[in-house]
């Protein structure tokens, strides 16, 4: 250990900034979340929370298989347990409140995906989602109809206009060389996609790389390196928490914060100030990074770098808007002529 760098995403000055995400509502979406949990319950949000695999307001995690529907339990602590409780740990965003939506622990469709993205829309500030299609290397898939209907309306309309935020992880199927830019979630232009560095800041076994990736937060690395420590089903506590899974919640906190700092920021700053604000230097003895055309580093597995909590906020204070989403459209004319007719398609 005391040959590792400083393990820091930068939080612990925006708290002496008087920022802790209060005020902010985040989801996670997920397999549940144990909302009477000692370290989850003061800070749940049941106004934002619904369980979409049984058709009820209570995402409380089926406890048949505990193993397998604690995952959204502990998303959820890493973005807000309770502070000062001598209980699990401090969630990042620990005066947020935290709610989620049950919709992994059944079968999932484009309508259980689309109702789940897009509930509680007009209350919602930031989803957090640490899922995605089977990470075996040849699956690709991404939002259907109804599930990108919900992105179109959440940045559209959600958070009174500027645009709900989703946080997606990018992945785990590095093992099987599985490549993020085949996940429609994560590399959705609506999405912010993040991935994770080990203790060492080295590039983790199980990472995925892809140009859509925006940034990282630290999760496991090798089977010795040190994981999450969070909140787990069963009231406990875990020190296991592992992948993309514990980074992209991590990034949702910091995203909290600066929520708060400025409430006037649009789905599209956010992602503009985690562009800029991103630090190379803690990854900087992986190889392969290049220089964009405005000077800043990128790398295909780490994105713009690790998530930089105070220099994320103190930039968000100061920040101008920037522009709309300009979509341009290019019409291709097609005929198709068979004999005594011709069809013209406009594509």
């Amino acid at each position: 250990m005391r040959n590792l760098p400083r393990l820091d995403l930068n939080v612990l000055p925006v708290y002496n900034m008087g920022y802790n995400g209060s005020g902010i509502r985040i989801s996670v979406l997920d397999d549940g979340i144990e909302h009477n949990h000692t370290d989850l319950r003061s800070n749940y949000d049941p106004e934002i929370s619904w369980d979409c695999n049984d058709n009820d307001p209570n995402p409380q995690p089926r406890y048949e298989n505990l193993s397998k529907n604690s995952h959204g339990t502990r998303c959820a602590g890493e973005i807000a347990m309770t502070a000062n409780n001598h209980k699990c740990g401090v969630g990042v965003a620990w005066g947020a409140r935290i709610g989620g939506v049950r919709m992994l622990d059944g079968r999932i469709t484009d309508r259980v995906e689309g109702e789940a993205i897009g509930f509680a829309w007009d209350k919602v500030d930031i989803y957090s989602a640490s899922w995605g299609p089977n990470d075996d290397g040849k699956t690709v898939e991404g939002p259907g109809r109804l599930a990108n209907h919900a992105f179109e309306r959440g940045v559209t309309k959600g958070r009174g206009g500027k645009g709900t935020i989703y946080v997606w992880a990018n992945g785990n199927g590095g093992g099987n060389k599985d490549n993020c830019n085949c996940d429609g979630y994560s590399s959705s232009i609506y999405t912010i996609s993040i991935g994770s560095a080990s203790q060492h800041g080295l590039f983790p076994w199980y990472g995925e790389i892809c140009s859509s990736t925006l940034a990282t937060a630290y999760s496991s690395g090798a089977y010795k390196d040190q994981k999450i420590a969070t909140t787990d089903t069963g009231d406990s506590c875990t020190l296991s928490h592992t992948g993309t899974s514990a980074a992209a919640p991590l990034a949702a906190g910091i995203i909290a914060l600066a929520l708060q700092a400025n409430p006037n920021l649009t789905w599209r700053d956010v992602q503009h100030l985690i562009v800029w604000t991103s630090d190379y230097a803690p990854l900087s003895n992986n190889p392969g990074w290049q220089i964009n055309g405005v000077g800043l580093r990128f790398d295909i597995r780490f994105g713009f770098g690790l998530m930089n909590a105070a220099a994320l906020v103190t930039t968000a204070l100061n920040w101008t808007t920037v522009p709309e989403k300009f979509t341009c459209q290019i019409e291709t004319v097609v005929y198709v002529c068979n004999p005594g007719r011709c069809l013209l398609l406009y594509i």
